[in-house]
């Protein structure tokens, strides 16, 4: 597995920051030419394509670079329309920049108080950009795992410099708990043990719903909530488990916006939800712990009975769940995250769904 960390620029001279910025400029004005050529008509990592793009002081191997991202950037956000179904706008590289390992090569740094040195290809023919580095916890913890090696490569920002490092897989564990976790709105994670994760998670969606769009304030309240999001995860008992069932959420914006389209309070109120970002740190988390992670579909995890497997939307009313057939109640998202394990484990049997409103009112137990 490939782990990227952050270190800070801020022990790098006022000459070095100058020469970093400079470089990165250069790098956005490339990619986003090649972003605006790419969107106008189709393009693909040829010489062709990499010499429309004459300005600047890049090199050939540094615009490669940028074609590469640009060519990523535009199928992205084309894909992501697709899946939508809406229109997108251009995207524009603002951010940090990915280098390659043609472009940054990591070595030993033999001076004192540094630990690495990343030498950047810079704009000047031949004179590349040497930045020293410091090691830190987190990166100590990585290097100190059995085969663990820094990469070539980095991604460059003006503040920061993330540098690759490559840890050998380890296998799976065989012994430990196996959980069902629900993911949601008002609860960000619900285990199958009773358990809850993020009990907050309402509260800082709404932070960032309330501030203006592109404001210092929606980005500190989003940093916030990724904060959020990456403490109730880590949250969960890692040690002990070896495998975790989640819902295959794809498309969840989608098809909720699809089900109520005429309700702008439903999409105002997903709309700050990332349940992408949630998904992304259990698997990385799950990775790193040797965790089994299992998909599974999430269709009728939330209306099905454990108790008596009896499916049926009355089922479910807010954060009650209570079977109208059975009269088994408990915490709708437990509810949902018994029966992720259920289906992920083999445990899920075919539910009693009833064939019409009348047969439902001959089985409903009041």
């Amino acid at each position: 597995m490939i782990r990227s960390i952050k270190i800070s620029l801020g022990s790098a001279t006022q000459r070095k920051r100058a020469s970093v910025e400079a470089l990165l400029r250069e790098y956005r004005a490339a990619t986003n030419f090649y972003v605006n050529s790419l969107w106008k008509a189709r393009g693909t990592l040829d010489a062709a394509t990499l010499n429309r793009y004459s300005g600047g002081s890049l090199g050939y191997r540094q615009k490669s670079d940028a074609l590469a991202m640009a060519l990523e950037t535009v199928i992205a956000t084309r894909k992501a329309s697709k899946a939508t179904g809406r229109p997108c706008s251009k995207p524009r590289l603002t951010g940090a920049f990915r280098v390659s390992s043609l472009c940054a090569k990591v070595e030993p740094f033999r001076g004192e108080g540094f630990d690495f040195a990343v030498n950047l290809s810079g704009l000047i023919p031949r004179t590349p950009i040497v930045i020293p580095v410091k090691s830190h916890m987190r990166l100590n913890y990585w290097l100190a795992k059995p085969g663990a090696k820094i990469k070539n490569g980095c991604v460059l920002h003006e503040k920061y410099i993330a540098l690759y490092i490559e840890v050998p897989d380890e296998p799976e564990k065989v012994v430990g708990d196996e959980i069902g976790i629900d993911t949601g709105y008002r609860k960000l994670l619900a285990t199958s043990d009773g358990d809850f994760h993020g009990m907050e998670m309402k509260a800082v969606c709404a932070r960032v719903q309330r501030t203006k769009s592109g404001s210092k304030g929606k980005l500190r309240a989003q940093t916030a909530r990724k904060q959020y999001i990456n403490k109730s995860v880590k949250d969960l008992p890692w040690s002990d488990l070896r495998m975790i069932a989640i819902e295959d959420l794809t498309g969840l914006k989608l098809r909720t916006q699809q089900k109520d389209k005429s309700s702008k309070h439903s999409r105002k109120t997903m709309a700050p939800w990332t349940y992408r970002q949630v998904i992304s740190r259990i698997e990385q988390l799950a990775q790193e712990n040797r965790v089994r992670l299992v998909y599974v579909d999430p269709r009728n995890t939330s209306r099905r009975c454990p108790a008596c497997g009896w499916v049926a939307k009355e089922n479910r009313v807010a954060e009650l769940f209570r079977c109208v057939r059975c009269n088994h109640s408990a915490d709708a998202d437990t509810v949902g995250a018994v029966n992720i394990l259920a289906r992920a484990t083999g445990n899920w049997q075919d539910p009693m769904v009833p064939a019409s409103s009348k047969e439902r009112e001959l089985n409903v137990v009041v």
